[in-house]
């Protein structure tokens, strides 16, 4: 008899993702698509042809299409799977609905929305256009902090008390005594200071590690005085309580004086689970002061599974879970 050979099942096809901005966070995204085992991302838009210089220059083993535009884009006739987006807070309103007029899937850098409307908004459309909308926030998937999550759900462990701070260590830039915010001071192009920028992280951490939660108190500061809501606040903190555990958030732009003329960059989450202390930041966890897991701070790692979480998301069509939110709750 002629023995019949069994051929090989072919490999799932890569999703091919357009890269919408060519700035950092979208480098980050770049970096962590390369060799990875789901996504490619085969092309890039940004008007600013600088940047096209940027990406060739600092990665030119990677072979993209760059276009200025989405029409430019669309008027290629090249084919691709999903976008990856990560322009400015602002650019979104006025190419929102031509993005979702392409039907693909798209993974968003934070925020959604640069308020609780807007978010709402882009949410809404998305869902009525069938476009699975997926939120980049990638702390949740750091090593350091997917293993505490993994450590508290293996020891049972519900958390009496949560404080978490996350201090951005930005410099002054001038002399004055007066804090320049740069863009996250102007509310048209942020949407919100230090709480919907860098709280919007920590905020999903906390879903992440104990489940959602209710606002108690809040108090928003800018240059040393109370926010007069009008310019963005540079310092937030929150009081929150879920069923079981009571939560304190501290986040601050600036940061405590590094004695260099700048401020410290600092994040840690503290958990008190009876007589159990633990806190984890991006490099490590500890338990009662003792090193139980330890990680690079780098975000590489963290960036790659967040990829692998796009696509597993856009190949089994599901994007109704916890994983996935707006930034209501800051608002």
């Amino acid at each position: 008899m002629t023995e019949i050979m069994k051929q090989p099942e072919s490999e799932e096809q890569k999703l091919r993702c357009v890269l919408f901005g060519l700035g950092n966070q979208a480098q980050e995204h770049l970096v962590a698509s390369l060799n990875h085992p789901d996504i490619e991302i085969v092309a890039g838009i940004d008007s600013n042809i600088a940047q096209w210089h940027t990406i060739r220059s600092e990665y030119p083993s990677i072979d993209l299409q760059l276009f200025t535009s989405l029409d430019e884009l669309l008027s290629s006739g090249m084919a691709y799977d999903a976008f990856i987006m990560a322009l400015p807070h602002d650019a979104y309103q006025v190419i929102w609905s031509d993005i979702l007029s392409c039907q693909k899937p798209i993974l968003k850098e934070k925020p959604l929305g640069r308020n609780y409307q807007e978010a709402r908004t882009f949410m809404q459309q998305a869902a009525d256009a069938k476009c699975g909308l997926m939120t980049a926030i990638q702390r949740r998937t750091h090593p350091s902090y997917v293993y505490l999550a993994q450590y508290l759900s293996e020891h049972k462990l519900i958390p009496d008390e949560v404080h978490t701070h996350l201090h951005l260590g930005k410099r002054q830039v001038n002399t004055s005594q007066y804090f320049d915010l740069g863009w996250r001071g102007d509310r048209v192009i942020s949407g919100g200071g230090a709480l919907l920028d860098a709280g919007y992280h920590m905020i999903d951490i906390l879903m992440y590690l104990i489940g959602d939660f209710d606002i108690v108190a809040a108090t928003m500061w800018h240059d040393d005085k109370v926010d007069d809501g009008v310019q963005n606040e540079d310092r937030s903190w929150l009081m929150a309580r879920s069923q079981s555990t009571w939560i304190g958030v501290d986040i601050w732009v600036k940061g405590l004086p590094n004695n260099k003329g700048g401020y410290q960059k600092s994040e840690r989450v503290l958990l008190k689970c009876g007589d159990r202390q633990i806190h984890a930041n991006r490099e490590g966890v500890w338990v009662d002061g003792e090193p139980v897991y330890q990680s690079s701070r780098d975000w590489h790692e963290s960036m790659t599974q967040q990829l692998t979480d796009f696509a597993t998301r856009t190949r089994s069509n599901h994007w109704d879970d916890n994983v996935i939110w707006t930034n209501c709750r800051l608002c």
